[in-house]
């Protein structure tokens, strides 16, 4: 029998081979395409036709750290530019997330008595690749 559902402690986030120390939290991994709107003049309702899916950027939210070279913060930093890099997300159960991209990563806002927090984003070359758990 299957399980009703999962909590999200214990999943996994990897840029290359790095796996994040501080995730807090994550955007979705897929998006549906556009409605192309095909109604004519004719039609007595809307018709429409699936376009080009367009997922964005993939933002991860992560606490602030930058203490050391292992830090989430100088590690994602150093991988900024042109570069495209892996992005893994491995669910409890064992489902992977897999895609490409190139990365940035920026402090958030700041306000008093909270912990500081930054986010990456990930401007994805490729759609996801899932892989079923075993």
């Amino acid at each position: 029998m299957s399980k009703q559902g999962y909590s999200s402690i214990g999943v996994k986030v990897a840029l290359d081979e790095t796996e994040l120390n501080y995730v807090t939290g994550f955007g979705d991994m897929g998006g549906a395409p556009a409605s192309l709107d095909s109604t004519c003049l004719l039609d007595s309702m809307k018709h429409s036709v699936l376009g080009v899916q367009d997922v964005g950027n993939f933002e991860i939210d992560y606490l602030f750290d930058n203490s050391d070279a292992a830090s989430d913060f100088r590690v994602i930093k150093g991988m900024e530019g042109q570069t495209e890099h892996t992005l893994k997300i491995t669910l409890p159960d064992g489902t992977k997330f897999e895609t490409k991209g190139t990365v940035s990563t920026w402090v958030t806002a700041v306000s008093v008595n909270n912990l500081i927090a930054a986010k990456a984003s990930v401007a994805l070359a490729e759609d996801w690749k899932v892989t079923n758990p075993e």
